[in-house]
């Protein structure tokens, strides 16, 4: 009667919430142990006989399983550069998934000590630490991740295969990869709370409608986070001593109360492949990068919060540039204390407007969150009646990610919420023009 389009919805929401509950009411999912002084059979993982690898567990975990790995190290354990020896992960190398682990059912796994006291290495051998290749898996928890490091020449502490989705990563460390410390394509994907350090890239993701919510991208090379696709959402997340803090293609994201500080090439690089990019920016802190020339073409840029060489046109409201007068100035001497607005007119058509600015640092909090948080998204404009002026559509989401509807006006946003329990929930506008806006719903009846 509405218009309603629930063939939007992620679950047939209505019709099998008595199924959902049937099902959880009479099957129990298993935990599977891991540890150190465990031994690998096919019988082990219980507490009091844990299995010595982690790919010994997945193999005689079911769907739906939760592994909970203690402290120590997992991996190539004699150095030799060979895997599946006694105690050793099974590694897939020169095929396969040409990875150390390979997560092939939909598993919950985590560690029971924390990433740093859990350590799966890859040992430099041309394979990704972890490689996720079907949805619904939960890497790490609050507390409860891993370090993922030395995955060899182009490899990833982290890789999640194309045509997955919703994957939840949290709490997770990926350092001292020599390609990705976290590298993913699919759509829907949840990271929140992890940290890249120390990689030839931090992030680089593709596909559509990923979340980022308190991660950090720190030292890496080319760039903290590194994505094209569509329709991402950046929230909280902080890029400090990277090449370049963020560095995206593609139309339709989100960038909003991030931090890029002290990058040494720009805070925010856009860039040009061809297609038509957009995104909204906005509520960010972009200061102290670009601090030395860097040569692109036969222009020179210096002291650049934001790069546009998009061949598009921006515009960047209400970020802070680092002082109160807004962006630099592009001045002698530089750099001045307040990052410029830099567009690369070489590449005609790219241009950035900033219509206003924030006058002082948005306070960016970092957590490691085992879901989408309320308080990491930011309410851009707080209102008790959503409105929706033209040809816009808001998307609901529950506070995990999961998309429960797509509505376009009052009647169906109130046919929607009255089947919902009271809570929060997230809600994106999307414009005609493209242009993409966060509000928080609160629903209580």
């Amino acid at each position: 009667m509405f218009g309603l389009n629930v063939s939007q919805f992620s679950l047939p929401f209505l019709a099998t919430l008595g199924l959902v509950v049937a099902v959880a009411a009479t099957v129990q999912a298993a935990k599977l142990h891991v540890a150190n002084n465990g031994v690998d059979s096919a019988t082990c993982g219980d507490k009091s006989t844990p299995c010595r690898s982690i790919s010994q567990a997945i193999q005689n975990a079911s769907n739906g399983d939760k592994i909970i790995v203690g402290p120590g190290q997992y991996g190539d354990l004699d150095g030799d550069g060979t895997f599946g020896e006694t105690g050793e992960e099974d590694a897939e190398v020169g095929g396969g998934c040409f990875c150390m682990i390979k997560v092939d059912k939909p598993l919950a796994i985590e560690s029971r000590d924390g990433a740093f006291a859990t350590v799966l290495d890859a040992g430099g051998v041309n394979i990704s630490v972890v490689s996720i290749s079907t949805g619904g898996v939960v890497l790490g928890k609050k507390k409860k991740g891993f370090t993922l490091t030395h995955g060899g020449n182009t490899s990833s502490g982290l890789l999640i295969t194309a045509g997955t989705n919703g994957v939840r990563v949290t709490g997770n460390v990926a350092t001292a990869n020599s390609g990705y410390g976290f590298l993913f394509g699919g759509s829907g994907h949840l990271l929140t709370g992890n940290v890249a350090t120390a990689n030839e890239i931090g992030f680089a993701f593709s596909g559509s409608g990923h979340r980022f919510s308190g991660n950090v991208a720190s030292a890496n090379g080319v760039g903290g986070f590194v994505f094209d696709g569509n329709g991402h959402l950046l929230t909280g997340n902080v890029a400090t001593a990277n090449d370049n803090g963020f560095i995206f293609i593609g139309s339709g994201h989100l960038l909003s109360g991030n931090s890029a500080l002290g990058n040494k090439r720009f805070g925010i690089f856009i860039e040009n492949f061809g297609g038509v990019e957009s995104a909204t920016i906005t509520k960010n802190n972009l200061f102290g990068n670009n601090s030395q020339p860097i040569a692109i073409g036969v222009n020179t840029f210096t002291n650049c919060g934001l790069l546009n060489r998009s061949g598009d046109s921006f515009t960047a409201p209400n970020n802070f540039w680092g002082t109160t007068t807004g962006p630099g100035t592009f001045g002698s001497p530089q750099p001045e204390p307040a990052d410029n607005v830099c567009d690369d007119l070489s590449v005609s058509g790219s241009s950035t407007t900033v219509p206003s600015f924030a006058t002082k640092e948005f306070k960016v909090k970092v957590k490691v969150l085992d879901e989408f948080p309320a308080d990491a998204v930011p309410v851009l404009a707080p209102r008790s009646t959503i409105e929706f002026p033209g040809e816009s559509q808001l998307s609901v989401y529950s506070l995990t990610g999961q998309l429960l509807a797509i509505v376009s006006n009052q009647t169906q946003l109130a046919l929607t919420t009255r089947h919902l329990p009271n809570g929060i929930y997230l809600t994106v506008k999307t414009y005609a023009d493209g242009r993409r806006e966060l509000v928080k719903l609160m629903v209580k009846w």
